[in-house]
């Protein structure tokens, strides 16, 4: 009877480990995700230049992918991730403000992929990127009036040939006066001769 009892005492212990550990084998196998920073839906109110994600066990860098999207849906993840025993890490460009969702997929050491998704508020607004100045034109020249040149002598007398000159009136006059006085000596002269 003793020993009957404790058969039954054994088996029942046995069954009980079993119950007990065998539905926590398959879970402890398996490498989770425990921790991100940002922390899922908290909020950040400063610049962020990575985000870091901490498993439960070893994670291995291939076939580990990290996407940062903002609101806008365009990703902000900056390079490859950088995988260090059991942290990812992945750089960002700056955020834009509104709700950021982390996709992230792993292999654990076990070679199970595993995979996920979290979200944070960015309050933080990035600083407006300032125009560069534009390399200074060279200065066009400013267009100067021209001045006419001062009209020479000869210019004007030019001018003063247009008939509105009394000095040319006197000229023609002389002249015809002078043609007159020169054919009147000439005629005087032929007729002597035949006078005598």
């Amino acid at each position: 009877m003793n020993r009957n009892r404790l058969r039954c005492a054994a088996a029942t212990l046995l069954v009980g480990a079993l119950v007990v550990v065998l539905p926590a084998s398959p879970a402890s196998a398996h490498t989770e995700l425990s921790r991100t920073s940002p922390a899922a839906k908290s909020t950040v109110s400063k610049a962020l230049t990575a985000v870091t994600l901490t498993f439960s066990g070893l994670v291995k860098k291939p076939g580990t992918t990290v996407t940062v999207t903002g609101p806008d849906t365009i990703s902000y993840s900056d390079a490859e991730p950088q995988v260090l025993d059991r942290t990812i890490t992945q750089k960002v460009k700056p955020l834009p403000v509104g709700a950021i969702t982390v996709a992230w997929r792993t292999v654990s050491a076990d070679g199970h992929p595993i995979k996920g998704t979290f979200t944070f508020t960015n309050r933080f607004a990035p600083p407006t990127p300032t125009a560069e100045p534009s390399p200074t034109a060279e200065a066009t020249p400013t267009a100067h009036p021209t001045t006419p040149p001062a009209a020479s002598p000869a210019a004007a007398e030019a001018d003063d040939d247009d008939g509105s000159s009394p000095a040319l009136w006197w000229a023609v006059i002389l002249g015809a006066v002078l043609a007159v006085a020169v054919g009147a000596a000439l005629l005087l002269r032929r007729r002597r001769p035949t006078d005598t």
